[in-house]
């Protein structure tokens, strides 16, 4: 046996093995993501139930919502009840109502440890009654990590939702 074949023997072997890998991987990756998106939909329908029980107790009706789910896999229920302009902030141990009319602002906000990690990413809702501190990132993330974009991400996106929905339609009501 030359050594060239032997190369061509190793590089052969060398190929099964990171092919095992990557199929080992794809198929872990795939029961992961089914497993990630199975807790998702479980958290969102208890907090959907939550939100419905509030709902009847406050006759309300939330005919828009939006989902969303932090670092320790707790999520938060976004609703709107666009016909009496109440906005139904859900949680897995609280919820909080109030009316389009007295929200004032929402920002994004979140500390800067070692390394230039992100920590305690969140949202502060300021009404006239409140603060409502939301907690989406306790952990400390990259900011240029995948979750710690996704976070960054989310925060914003809940902020202008909120902003959009009541402000203009406290604008709207004005005219």
């Amino acid at each position: 046996m030359t050594a060239a074949q032997i190369f061509q023997y190793f590089l052969l072997i060398l190929l099964v093995g990171i092919t095992a890998l990557n199929f080992y991987a794809l198929t872990v990756g795939r029961k992961k993501k089914k497993q990630a998106h199975a807790n998702y939909q479980q958290t969102l329908r208890l907090l959907e139930q939550k939100a419905f029980e509030n709902m009847q107790e406050h006759k309300v009706h939330f005919d828009e919502k939006q989902g969303y789910i932090n670092d320790l896999s707790e999520g938060i229920l976004l609703t709107f009840d666009t016909k009496k302009k109440m906005v139904g902030i859900t949680l897995k141990d609280d919820f909080h109502l109030f009316s389009y009319d007295e929200f004032v602002s929402c920002k994004q906000t979140y500390e800067t440890v070692e390394n230039n990690k992100l920590a305690n990413i969140s949202v502060e809702i300021e009404t006239k009654d409140s603060i409502i501190t939301l907690l989406f990132g306790s952990k400390p993330w990259k900011a240029k990590s995948y979750l710690g974009k996704f976070l960054l991400s989310d925060t914003k996106e809940f902020c202008s939702l909120l902003e959009s929905r009541c402000k203009d339609k406290e604008a709207s009501g004005t005219r």
